[in-house]
């Protein structure tokens, strides 16, 4: 019996450090979410104020709806779009093909450097007063644009820079997960017969499924979670008319920024994370039990 809780001492330090730092403070956020609170002096309890504030304020409302429907336009981008492209890429390194190395450069590099990196290159190269795609476009007689200023295009620009900077994960777990395909298999298949593509529609591609069920995880809690590129990028406005604004963003400036009372409020701040968290709780299960099909197990 002695023998069958010793797993105890190795689980209990991290149980409690858990508790403390994660699980204690989501009941906090809880209960402030029903306060008003500035984060000094006085807490005073609210009920449910916050949250009605959050859903039918005319100031507000409008704001929240907007950038969650953002994360969910990025959400569908990254099922839709980014995915299959990470997929491209791994079956690309996958057969070995010319300048590969030159692309796992490319596709790697943003990976060890912070996003604010990321975000100055991203604003180099579109920033219209002296960005390197404006000098372009003059060298070459065309009319300039504003770019992140211009709402039709801003939250494509900003795709572009998201896929740049962070598909590299993604394109390492398929990738590598495509190296554990067994070799006597994909000899076995071109011996048949199977062309290239063939190959990965009918072998790898199968295969990988689980792994793909994982990115997709990872991607869909990073997507509802975006904050630090479009802040930079929009130095936390939101862009012209929120195109770029996203929930993290309206939880930051509405909570430390005085966006609507005029003072931090960590109250209603709590409210919003509440219920962002769970917006994400609820995707995240209906993805996982979409996706369990996939595992391994089954």
């Amino acid at each position: 019996m002695k023998k069958n809780r010793n797993y105890l001492l190795f689980v209990t330090p991290g149980l409690i450090l858990y508790t403390i730092f994660a699980v204690i403070p989501v009941f906090y956020v809880i209960f402030l979410s029903f306060t008003d609170w500035s984060g000094l002096g006085e807490i005073n309890f609210v009920g449910i104020k916050n949250f009605v504030t959050l859903f039918t304020d005319s100031r507000f409302a409008p704001t929240f709806f907007n950038a969650i429907k953002n994360n969910i336009k990025y959400l569908i981008i990254v099922w839709a779009i980014i995915t299959p492209y990470q997929y491209l890429i791994a079956f690309l390194l996958y057969i070995k093909v010319p300048c590969r190395k030159f692309i796992q450069f490319m596709i790697f590099m943003p990976f060890v450097i912070s996003s604010t990196i990321v975000a100055f290159f991203g604003m180099l190269i579109f920033n219209p007063n002296f960005g390197a795609a404006n000098s372009i476009l003059k060298a070459l007689g065309m009319a300039t644009n504003s770019w992140f200023g211009n709402p039709e295009i801003a939250f494509f620009l900003l795709v572009l820079i998201i896929i740049w900077a962070s598909s590299g994960p993604g394109i390492m777990i398929l990738y590598s997960n495509f190296l554990n395909v067994s070799a006597d298999v994909i000899e076995a298949s071109r011996i048949d017969g199977c062309t290239t593509w063939q190959m990965f529609f009918r072998i790898l591609f199968p295969m990988s499924l689980p792994s793909c069920a994982s990115v997709i995880t990872m991607s869909t809690i990073w997507a509802l979670g975006i904050f630090d590129l479009p802040f930079m990028l929009t130095s936390g406005t939101g862009g012209v008319n929120g195109t770029l604004d996203f929930a993290n963003m309206v939880f930051y400036r509405y909570t430390f920024g005085s966006g609507l009372s005029g003072k931090s409020d960590m109250g209603f701040g709590a409210s919003i994370c509440i219920v962002v968290f769970v917006f994400l709780l609820a995707v995240t299960f209906v993805l996982n039990r979409t996706l369990a099909k996939f595992d391994y197990e089954n």
